[in-house]
C-alpha cells in the first residue's frame, strides 16, 4: 500500500468519524458541510425496506437536524471500515450503533439503531466528501431508559 493509499483511508475514517461527532453534538450544518452540495443520503430500514431519498446539502441540514435536535442526548459509536479506493472517489462501508434519548410523555424513550452506511466519497481540491450515503437500519430497538 502506498502511502497516499494509507493517508486517503485516514481521511476517509476521519470523515466518517466527523460526521458521527457533529451528530452528538447537534451540529447538523457542519454534518452537511460534509456532503458535496449535489450530495444525497438515502435510508431503508433493513435490506428490503422502502428506499427513501434526501438529495442536496440543505435538504441533508434539515432532515439531520430534525432527527438530533428533538433529542435530549445522541451517541454513535462508530466501528469497522473498508474503503475501495479509486483515485478521487472511494467506496466504503462503515457500521455504527446511534442512540437517541427523547422524552416522550414525560419518559425518557432510548432508541438504538444499529446501522451500516454504503458511502461513495469524492476528492474535491484535495478534500474528501461524501456524495452518496445509504443508511440501512439493521436493528433498531426502544425501550425507556432505566426502566
Amino acid at each position: 500500500m502506498t502511502m497516499q493509499e494509507l493517508m486517503d483511508r485516514a481521511e476517509l475514517k476521519d470523515l466518517v468519524d466527523t460526521f458521527s461527532n457533529l451528530a452528538d453534538v447537534k451540529d447538523a450544518a457542519s454534518q452537511g458541510e460534509l456532503f458535496l452540495p449535489d450530495g444525497w443520503l438515502e435510508f431503508q430500514m433493513g435490506f428490503d425496506g422502502e428506499i427513501k431519498k434526501i438529495e442536496g446539502r440543505e435538504a441533508l441540514v434539515k432532515a439531520f437536524a430534525a432527527t438530533i435536535n428533538p433529542c435530549k442526548a445522541v451517541y454513535h459509536i462508530n466501528s469497522q471500515h473498508s474503503v475501495t479506493l479509486h483515485g478521487d472517489e472511494a467506496e466504503g462501508i462503515a457500521y455504527c450503533t446511534a442512540t437517541l434519548v427523547n422524552d416522550v410523555d414525560g419518559k425518557d424513550i432510548i432508541t438504538s439503531n444499529y446501522v451500516r452506511y454504503s458511502d461513495l466519497y469524492v476528492r474535491v481540491n484535495g478534500k474528501w466528501y461524501i456524495k452518496r450515503r445509504r443508511t440501512t437500519f439493521l436493528i433498531s430497538d426502544q425501550h425507556e431508559l432505566n426502566g
